[in-house]
């Protein structure tokens, strides 16, 4: 599939499990909190794309556990310590993530960061990685009421950079961050996450490197 890159002026990233391999860190972190509970099966892939409060209430629900609300917030203090704690130690970019941002950005194209992570987290992650000015705009969990599959984070990015869906593609890994796009009207690319090639269009950064110099 070849993308028509010149019609295409803005391009919102997800980030965890898009940009940089941070989905087995969130787990490792849950898994951390959850585990001195006697929790031992939970499976962050069920909850990829999702506030963390709203993870741990949900995964709660599901296996009729009661805990009150400041013991929630609690655990999700500690979840996001410990992830930027390993997000300083063990952050890794996919391949030819980077240079494709870069060579979008070299190109004038405008690029947003829409991810329901906090702002403390995607800003240190970014910065780890050394791509935090790339950015013009980056819309976190903190910056909206409802997390993905909501559309309100790709509405929002939007909104910011004045553009209409039919000037936008969204770069997504998961489900729930696909169907937001989707709600938002807007076209979206699946890297990392072969399970959704029915459904969505699926690459990797180095075929967009590609396609999108080929384009030029």
């Amino acid at each position: 599939m070849k993308l028509k890159w010149d019609d295409i002026k803005y391009v919102i990233f997800d980030f965890d499990g898009t940009i940089a391999d941070t989905n087995r860190l969130h787990s490792a972190a849950f898994e951390e909190v959850l585990n001195p509970l006697g929790i031992s099966d939970f499976h962050y892939e069920l909850y990829m794309g999702r506030k963390t409060k709203e993870v741990f209430k949900e995964f709660f629900q599901s296996k009729a556990i009661s805990y009150t609300e400041r013991e929630i917030e609690d655990f999700t203090d500690r979840k996001q310590r410990l992830v930027r704690k390993l997000i300083t130690q063990k952050l890794e970019a996919y391949e030819g993530a980077i240079p494709f941002i870069r060579l979008l950005r070299n190109k004038g194209k405008i690029l947003s960061v829409a991810t329901s992570s906090s702002r403390a987290g995607v800003t240190l992650a970014l910065n780890k990685l050394g791509i935090y000015e790339e950015f013009q705009y980056i819309i976190t969990g903190d910056d909206v009421e409802k997390a993905k599959p909501s559309p309100e984070i790709y509405l929002r990015a939007l909104q910011l950079a004045n553009m209409q869906p039919g000037e936008a593609i969204v770069i997504e890994d998961s489900l729930s961050g696909s169907l937001a796009a989707k709600q938002a009207e807007l076209d979206v690319i699946i890297v990392n996450n072969i399970e959704l090639s029915g459904p969505y269009y699926c690459t990797d950064f180095p075929y967009l490197v590609r396609d999108f110099e080929e384009a030029e």
